[in-house]
């Protein structure tokens, strides 16, 4: 992968029409110690993020490489959100922001524009996050709103949203001036933003979703009581069956279910098949005897069927 990556940079710097390419190297999910993923620890939600470009020299001096060993899990030079990623390409490309996204506009990647036009970027990014507010909370939300010197004293979380949006809607994007304030007054009320509104769609009831969990069980447990009870020698209700089933219900409390979940398949579908040739077997070589053997058995036991016809077992 470094030789893939090494062509295609060099071939970036050396080709005339793609000296305006970026590249982009970026991991789906990270990855525990065991090699998983789809769990909460730091290896599995730190994936790897590296902007490639030889315009980036024009506005970066570059970082050490190897970088230092980070004091936090996986957090080497500097951390972003997932979110953030998206505004970022559309700004780059010069393509609107996705409607329903919350990113923020990466800073380190505005100095390629000079400063007036910065402030106007970080805008559009701020009216693309203030329409998914107001499209949540609905515009009373942002009536009346209230303007202080510090949004922070003695203010809720919501009250000094309210607050900082009231200074972006009042702020002036004319001119150069103050240009620094501008953006960091855009950036902290996107961020702010981002937290609540994501922390609102994570919000869940979990009275009601461990209700739903024991409706679940006592569902589940109707069900195979009534088809024990209607077909207690069923080959559905055969051992390997509830080995699958009570497996697979442990597994639904894994960690990397995701992960995880083909292997369980994997060696399940493995493991009935075997069972199935086993039976096979056992049916190919001793089915037929021990079925004529009962067969006469019933027959020899039973009386005619029909006197009249003179029909009889043998």
């Amino acid at each position: 992968m470094d030789s893939v990556v090494k062509q295609l940079y060099e071939a970036m710097e050396s080709k005339e029409h793609l000296a305006s390419t970026l590249l982009v190297l970026c991991g789906d999910h990270g990855m525990n110690d065991a090699g998983n993923h789809g769990g909460s620890a730091a290896g599995e939600t730190s994936p790897a993020l590296v902007f490639i470009a030889p315009k980036l020299r024009t506005i970066s001096s570059g970082f050490p490489c190897p970088a230092d060993s980070p004091e936090d899990d996986y957090q080497y030079y500097n951390v972003v959100e997932q979110s953030d990623i998206a505004p970022t390409l559309a700004g780059l490309l010069g393509f609107p922001i996705p409607v329903n996204n919350l990113g923020v506009f990466m800073p380190e990647l505005l100095h390629f524009w000079p400063p007036n036009e910065r402030v106007l970027l970080m805008k559009q990014n701020a009216q693309q996050v203030l329409r998914i507010m107001k499209a949540t909370f609905g515009d009373m939300f942002f009536d009346n709103v209230a303007i202080s010197v510090d949004c922070d004293q003695s203010l809720s979380k919501a009250e000094s949203l309210k607050c900082l949006w009231g200074k972006v809607e009042r702020m002036d994007d004319d001119g150069p001036s103050n240009t620094g304030s501008k953006l960091m007054l855009l950036t902290e009320v996107l961020q702010s933003t981002r937290s609540i509104m994501s922390s609102t769609a994570s919000n869940y009831d979990i009275a009601k979703l461990q209700l739903g969990t024991l409706f679940a069980a006592i569902a589940a447990c109707v069900t195979l009581a009534g088809a024990a009870l209607s077909a207690p020698t069923a080959a559905a209700l055969n051992p390997w069956s509830w080995v699958i089933a009570s497996s697979y219900a442990a597994m639904m409390f894994a960690s990397s279910y995701v992960e995880e979940e083909q292997y369980f398949w994997y060696w399940m579908a493995s493991g009935w098949l075997a069972w199935l040739y086993v039976k096979l077997y056992d049916w190919l070589h001793h089915g037929p005897k021990q079925l004529l053997t009962r067969s006469s058995v019933l027959f020899s036991s039973a009386g005619p069927l029909d006197s009249k016809l003179g029909v009889y077992h043998f």
